[in-house]
């Protein structure tokens, strides 16, 4: 009995509340799953019809075909340095010398050795003719010729000795004058007047500036359509100065960690008033004209960029945007280019693709495309 006259208790005071005062009644609220879904900020791109000029392009970097660190060929103080970092300097010019005073003392004695060896050969070649002779006639005995004989080869043998050795004084001398072995520019000095060097001390660093390539990492999937002997524009990095470059050699392998090919490309030199590049400046190469696309590839396409597109090979789905609203198409792609996939089938060309593939998605989530 209680317990019917509590729950009548309870009804009446709901009954109360809902009709007194002219208050509304108080609404439960609903579930969370049954609250309006709050729409996913997205990024939206098209698909493009023809991929700009700026994804064709590679960065590298400038360097000398003809560089050469320049040592001392022979031992001695440094009595002279003509030229200094900076200095343009012509082939065969004389860069530095070293002291040669042990040097022409040593070719004078050579030179003295030579001379009596060369009359000690003289008078052996005498002597031998003379005993072949008397040989001839029976006048001198076996014995006498065979020494004779001897005697000259020896003779001939010293003559050889001291020539050989005069020839190795005076190239001690003229490694004493080190000169440039090619047209370029002084880029370093490690030696002054008075200080002595050794062979293979390093005295100058010189660079051919008249002789440049670009070193430049190409990715893989394009370096197939990059041609040996094409002419590619280039701009220096930071100015923007404009130059060209003739490809010169593809790389035979792939950089497994950056899936690149080293591609060299020949400074064109630059006429009057032109882009001035200088060894390890940094730059970028334009492949648009070299790597043009050809046959099949040169029709209509569909281009997204790689992340647009969820796939493995050539399978994969991206998010439409339709009606506010993600809706998962499945679509067939193929990589043509670093960081874009051709669309092959599954998508029109003004279709709204959700930027981001990767975003936690469902097919049927309100979006909200950023402008």
């Amino acid at each position: 009995m209680k317990m019917f006259m509590k729950a009548a208790a309870v009804v009446a005071a709901v009954v109360a509340t809902g009709c007194g005062g002219g208050e509304k009644a108080v609404v439960p609220r609903a579930p969370a799953a049954q609250l309006a879904q709050k729409p996913v900020g997205v990024r939206a791109v098209t698909p493009a019809t023809q991929l700009e000029a700026n994804v064709l392009r590679a960065t590298g970097s400038v360097r000398a075909r003809q560089a050469a660190t320049l040592s001392a060929q022979g031992s001695g103080t440094l009595t002279r340095v003509s030229v200094d970092v900076g200095d343009t300097v012509k082939r065969g010019q004389v860069l530095a010398r070293l002291d040669t005073s042990n040097a022409r003392i040593a070719v004078n004695q050579a030179r003295a050795s030579k001379a009596a060896a060369d009359a000690a050969l003289d008078g052996a070649t005498a002597e031998v003719e003379r005993a072949r002779v008397l040989a001839q006639s029976g006048s001198v005995a076996r014995s006498a010729l065979d020494k004779a004989e001897v005697g000259f080869r020896q003779a001939q043998a010293q003559a050889q000795q001291a020539a050989a050795a005069l020839d190795s004084a005076q190239e001690s001398v003229r490694d004493a004058t080190l000169t440039a072995p090619f047209d370029g520019v002084i880029t370093s000095r490690g030696r002054n007047e008075g200080d002595y060097v050794s062979p293979g001390t390093a005295i100058f660093g010189l660079v051919n500036t008249q002789s440049l390539e670009v070193r430049a990492p190409v990715p893989e999937s394009l370096v197939d359509r990059v041609t040996v002997g094409a002419v590619v524009k280039g701009t220096l990095n930071p100015s923007g100065a404009p130059f060209e470059a003739k490809v010169k050699s593809l790389g035979a392998t792939i950089d497994e960690q950056t899936r690149t090919v080293e591609v060299l490309a020949e400074v064109i030199p630059a006429k009057e008033g032109g882009a001035r590049l200088r060894a390890g400046a940094l730059v970028e190469l334009d492949f648009s004209q070299a790597a043009a696309p050809s046959g099949a590839e040169a029709e209509a396409g569909l281009f997204l960029p790689t992340q647009a597109v969820n796939a493995r090979g050539q399978q994969g789905f991206v998010w439409v945007v339709q009606d506010g609203k993600a809706r998962k198409r499945d679509v067939k792609v193929e990589r043509v280019l670093p960081g874009f996939v051709r669309v092959v089938d599954g998508l029109g060309p003004a279709e709204r693709v959700v930027a981001d593939a990767s975003l936690p998605l469902q097919d049927g989530t309100a979006l909200q495309v950023a402008q």
